[in-house]
This record gives C-alpha cells, sequence and structure tokens, in this order.
C-alpha cells in the first residue's frame, strides 16, 4: 500500500513539474514575443528603382511585416517579408520619388506597433569629388546649348571652389532630347598660372547607374592654348531615363591639373562641378514646359489593373513606354480609363495624346 502511494506520489509530482514546465515555457514564450515597434530602420543601397530596407533584429520575433508607398494620399503596399529576415528589397520603385515606409513585428498571428516612417528618395548617389586648391585655376563659366528647338541654354557662371554641387539651383538645369546630336558644352578656364594647359573632362550619366563611364565622356581637353574649351555631343537614342521629364541624371564638370580617368577621387589644383540633367523624348519641350501645372491627372498610382484619366472631356489617345523608352501599348482611353493589366510589376511611362502630349509616370503593383 506504502508503495502505491509513493508511486502514485511520484506520478503526481512528475505531472506537475511537466505542466508547469509547459506553462513556464508557454509565459516565457509569450513575454519575450513581444509588439514594440522594431528599431533602427533604415533604408540603403537607393538608387533609381530600388532600394533595401533593414531594421534591428529581434532574435525571439521571427516574423515582421512592413508597408510603404509614395509619400502623399497614396494606399500602402505591403509585400510579404520572409521569416528570420530583418530586411527587405524593394524594386521596381518610380525614380526620383519620395517613399514612407514603415516595420512592425507580428508576434503570435498579431500585428505590433508600426516603427516611426521613414522616407526616402529613390535617386542615384555618386562618388565624391574635389580638387585640393582651387586658388591658382577654376572654371568661370560651364555653358550647355541643346540642339532641339524649344529647350533652353545653360549658363553657368561660377566663382573659385573645390567643389559645387549646382543640382539643387532651378536656373542651372540642362535640358536635352534623347537621340539628339550637335548639342554643344563649353568651359571657360580661369587662373592666375596659364590653366589652359589643364584638362576639362565632362560626364553625363546617360544609363543611370551612378558611375561615369568612359563611354559617357562628353568632352575631354587636354593641353590647348584657348582659354575656352568647346565640344559637341550627342545624347544616346536609349538613354536610361529618357521620357522622364521629372527625373535627372548627373552631368560632372572636372577641371584639373592632371587627368581624371574616373570622375572621383582628389586631385590637386582645380575644380569639380555637378549639374541636373533632364532627358526628354519631345524635341520642342520647352523648359516652362517641364514644370507647368497640368489639370491633367492619373490615379491610382501605384495601380495593379485600372489607371483613371482626370482632367479630360472625351477619351483621347495614348501610349505606354517601359523604362527604356521602348513602346509598349498604344490605343484610346475607355470611359476615361486605361487597363494596365496586362503589364509586369515595373515603372513605366504613359503618353496621353491631346493638344499638348502629357507624360506620366506611373508603378504597376
Amino acid at each position: 500500500m506504502v508503495k502505491n502511494l509513493f508511486y502514485l506520489f511520484l506520478v503526481l509530482v512528475g505531472t506537475t513539474f511537466y505542466q508547469g514546465k509547459n506553462i513556464s515555457e508557454k509565459t516565457k514564450l509569450d513575454y519575450f514575443c513581444d509588439l514594440l515597434a522594431p528599431a533602427n530602420v533604415t533604408v540603403t543601397s537607393i538608387t533609381h528603382t530600388a532600394a533595401t530596407v533593414s531594421w534591428a533584429n529581434d532574435p525571439n520575433t521571427s516574423d515582421y511585416i512592413l508597408r510603404f508607398r509614395p509619400v502623399g494620399n497614396f494606399p500602402w503596399s505591403s509585400p510579404t517579408v520572409p521569416a528570420n529576415q530583418n530586411f527587405y528589397n524593394f524594386n521596381g520603385l518610380m525614380s526620383c520619388t519620395a517613399y514612407e515606409v514603415q516595420v512592425a513585428k507580428f508576434c503570435n498571428n498579431v500585428p505590433g506597433t508600426w516603427s516611426t516612417v521613414v522616407v526616402f528618395n529613390t535617386k542615384l548617389n555618386y562618388c565624391t569629388s574635389e580638387s585640393v586648391n582651387s586658388g591658382i585655376m577654376h572654371l568661370s563659366n560651364v555653358t550647355v546649348t541643346p540642339s532641339s528647338t524649344g529647350l533652353s541654354q545653360m549658363i553657368s557662371n561660377s566663382l573659385t571652389s573645390l567643389y559645387t554641387d549646382y543640382r539643387p539651383d532651378a536656373t542651372r538645369k540642362v535640358y536635352l532630347t534623347w537621340g539628339s546630336a550637335n548639342n554643344t558644352i563649353s568651359a571657360t578656364k580661369t587662373g592666375a598660372v596659364n590653366p589652359n594647359a589643364a584638362f576639362v573632362t565632362v560626364w553625363i550619366d546617360f544609363n543611370a547607374n551612378g558611375t561615369f563611364e568612359a563611354s559617357e565622356i562628353i568632352m575631354n581637353s587636354t593641353s590647348s592654348s584657348a582659354a575656352v574649351s568647346t565640344n559637341t555631343f550627342s545624347v544616346p537614342s536609349l538613354a536610361s531615363v529618357g521620357g522622364n521629364i521629372s527625373c535627372a541624371v548627373t552631368m560632372r564638370v572636372i577641371f584639373s591639373n592632371t587627368a581624371v580617368t574616373n570622375g572621383c577621387g582628389t586631385f590637386g589644383y582645380g575644380e569639380v562641378e555637378d549639374y541636373d540633367v533632364y532627358l526628354s523624348t519631345e524635341s520642342n519641350l520647352a523648359v516652362s514646359e517641364v514644370n507647368k501645372n497640368r489639370e491633367i491627372s492619373i490615379y491610382p498610382n501605384p495601380s495593379s489593373d485600372i489607371l483613371n484619366i482626370s482632367g479630360i472631356s472625351i477619351d483621347i489617345e495614348f501610349e505606354i513606354y517601359n523604362a527604356a523608352g521602348q513602346k509598349l501599348s498604344e490605343g484610346k482611353t475607355k470611359n476615361k480609363t486605361v487597363n494596365v493589366a496586362h503589364l509586369v510589376k515595373g515603372v513605366y511611362f504613359i503618353v496621353l495624346k491631346e493638344k499638348e502630349n502629357s507624360r506620366f509616370k506611373f508603378i504597376k503593383k
């Protein structure tokens, strides 16, 4: 009898210990799997169409959710984040667009608190370059003259500097046309010690990859007795951002006492200047037309199937291009809408053909 009671006691103790262990582990899991907002949300590797968002990993929380959208009154997009992954790669973003993104934990099938909104702009980050001394020689003028009718000349007069970023300056924008020839650029060399023999090298990042390549050099002036270096150049017919008038690539001008091969780094004497270059498919697109406020608009953007066109009274002709400038489709709007369901995910441009063509970029999600 005593033996049986002792055996029963051991069974009960073991059951209690086992159940206590289960309860303890479950309580521990619930306690450590919290719903606090993830920390250190950052966006890196930003290009015209891609970016990577990452956040501090919580070893007790294997699942996360995120949402992003263009800044403004747009619907959120919520892609799936793989388990045990504290980053996500965005692709197919609209170039030169401000986006906002938030991340949250997903704990026991319950969404947690969203992180603080992080805003990033899809643009290219270029290498740095500057001189050590610009007092002896510098650029006093850079002028770009488009060959296309209706595009204005860009004239940039300047004083001495090691490096100047003129891209934020609305008065120093360069406008060029796809496939155009006989555009001209000139650079005026100024200095106390015969700067005419120095080098003037100019790149335009036509393929929008963030690198100044040898094939993108539009002027390479070496020793010359002239104070002004001048050259003519062409714009590739399939420049990467052609047709996207709201997005610019960079033109880098380097005036240096030694040859600079890749547009990057530091050199002895001279100056570096950066400019925004906007590329268009229309040869008669005046600068004033670039920034004017059109009444026509499209929505929603991003879109999964239907684009609505507002600001038109009747159905009109349209054309759709991909980011490389290739025409994919054309037709006529139906009830002031365009069906884009057949397009794969990515960035596109739609041209609405009225008295004055209107071009809009949109993303197919």
